[in-house]
């Protein structure tokens, strides 16, 4: 079988053998403890919509910012670290021996080292701590495979990708953003990781450069990754990108399934597209329950952060302004926002048999003619799109019009039932924000679909829901920003509630040796 040396490469990655831990001494935590701090975690995952795969990240981050803010200077933070994830079982302590929690403190000792020399705040600090908890994360469970799978995909799309007037390098860099943003689906704490693992790799060497000259480079990477999130192409590139998707998916769920079994199912033509569709069957069903489970947390967060808040807002005002309470209005802002989001989110269909046979076409392209890749249809030609200030300001009035029409019979229907100024505007925010919720979860259901087809009055669907998506999409971002539970979490209850775990943990641990003692 005469394969590209890039899918050589993925498959040689596969083939490798695991890593064996080593029988070091390891830490124990209480079963007890372990329990009250899952339900802590569970709740304060509730607040903040974030991927299933980025929570653990998160909380590394999360337990750090405390712990060096608590202990001043952030020695012997790493122990501590583990401690907790132990504790909310995002960590089994298998994965953990007394080497890696060495190697997690220097890891610590040295983004604090950066952060005393970046003294004039060049890098914010919530940046720097976001990189350690990347490194952090994956010094605990190695990502080496996904990381193959990722590169593996950067190669292949890089091809088809030309941007114009700009520098080479920054063009790899905003393609691999890309490639991270909408195929790895990282956030941005991860992507630099990533980056500068590739673009500075010396930094995370056993003996990383440690001189001022070394740390500004560093930074000012930092710098220039950051500044790339924001370039005006990452957007169109994001969109390119995640429309080729599909096969790659498959291709990832396929090996990270067999493993080192890949190369021998490939070589069996008839094996390897029953074991294809097989994958590619389970994903479909699997769907519903993503789905499901998406719009419940969705709707937690929500209710959570935003409705309660925005209810008491309504019902004072009904009192102390309107003189009289509102139910009608009241109730549907109660009620409609949820009941929109299970039916906004609820509609769709699974993928057929001629999706699955598409995709299985794809990937045996992928697999056997790497190559040729580069030359199929439909590239990416980064040009800036010529200008016609007619058309332009046109099309400009007529989308303007759209945000008028709509907005317009919204709060002609509202008025009609009697809504105050207070009680519609708490109606147009969760409508945005539930519409824009409900599009994330549909894209996340079709993320196995090669071709979106459009329906025949989809069009005119979108003609008046585009301006609520879009207002729900400036919410979105701006609003979580400020979310008071997240303040409460995060400020308020976990410094002390994890003060008392640690006391339990200490207490329990003392019985047991009393225990042990009598025995």
């Amino acid at each position: 079988m005469d394969l590209s040396p890039t899918v050589e490469a993925l498959l040689t990655e596969f083939e490798r053998p695991a890593s064996i831990p080593k029988e070091n001494a390891r830490l124990d935590v209480s079963r007890t403890v372990s329990l009250l701090a899952v339900l802590y975690e569970k709740a304060r995952n509730a607040v903040e919509f974030r991927a299933d795969h980025l929570i653990r990240r998160a909380a590394i981050e999360r337990i750090l910012k405390r712990r060096i803010m608590l202990d001043g200077g952030g020695h012997n933070v790493a122990e501590q670290l583990i401690v907790e994830l132990l504790w909310a079982r995002y960590i089994d302590s298998s994965l953990i021996d007394n080497e890696k929690v060495a190697t997690i403190q220097e890891v610590v000792d040295r983004y604090l080292a950066l952060k005393h020399h970046s003294s004039s705040n060049s890098v914010p600090w919530d940046t720097l701590v976001g990189l350690a908890s990347s490194e952090i994360e994956e010094t605990i469970v190695s990502a080496r495979k996904r990381i193959a799978l990722t590169n593996f995909f950067y190669q292949a799309i890089r091809p088809k990708v030309a941007l114009v007037d700009v520098d080479p390098e920054y063009a790899n860099m905003l393609i691999y953003i890309a490639v991270e943003r909408a195929y790895a689906q990282s956030d941005d704490a991860f992507v630099t990781y990533h980056l500068l693992r590739v673009i500075y790799p010396d930094w995370f060497t056993a003996h990383a450069p440690n001189t001022g000259a070394q740390y500004e480079r560093l930074l000012s990477t930092v710098q220039l990754i950051s500044k790339s999130f924001r370039d005006p192409a990452g957007d169109r590139l994001f969109r390119y990108v995640r429309s080729h998707t599909p096969p790659y998916l498959l291709l990832r769920d396929f090996f990270m399934e067999v493993g080192p079994k890949a190369r021998n199912i490939i070589e069996d033509q008839e094996q390897f597209e029953q074991k294809l569709a097989e994958i590619a069957s389970r994903r479909y069903h699997e769907i519903a329950g993503k789905v499901r489970r998406a719009v419940v947390r969705s709707f937690i967060y929500i209710f959570l952060t935003k409705m309660v808040f925005a209810l008491a807002l309504e019902a004072p005002y009904d009192l102390y302004v309107a003189k009289k309470i509102a139910y009608i209005p009241l109730g549907i802002n109660t009620l409609f926002p949820p009941v929109l989001l299970f039916l906004v989110a609820g509609f769709f269909s699974v993928p057929g048999a001629d999706n699955t046979r598409r995709l299985i076409d794809s990937v045996k392209t992928i697999l056997f003619r790497f190559d040729s890749l580069k030359n199929q249809p439909n590239p990416f030609i980064g040009k800036p799109p010529e200008k016609r200030p007619l058309l332009t300001a046109i099309f400009s009035v007529f989308y303007l019009t759209t945000y008028a029409i709509t907005f317009g019979l919204i709060h002609w229907g509202l008025r009609a039932l009697h809504f105050s100024i207070a009680s519609e505007t708490i109606f147009l925010f969760f409508i945005a924000l539930i519409t824009f919720f409900a599009y994330r979860i549909r894209l996340s259901a079709k993320e196995y679909e090669m071709v979106d087809q459009q329906g025949i009055l989809e069009p005119l669907v979108d003609f008046f829901f585009l301006p609520i998506l879009r207002a729900g999409h400036i919410l979105s971002r701006e609003i979580a920003k400020i979310n008071i539970f997240i303040f409460l979490f995060d400020f308020v209850l976990e410094a002390p509630l994890k003060v008392i775990f640690e006391v339990a943990e200490e207490w329990i641990r003392f019985i047991r040796i009393k225990k042990d003692e009598i025995i």
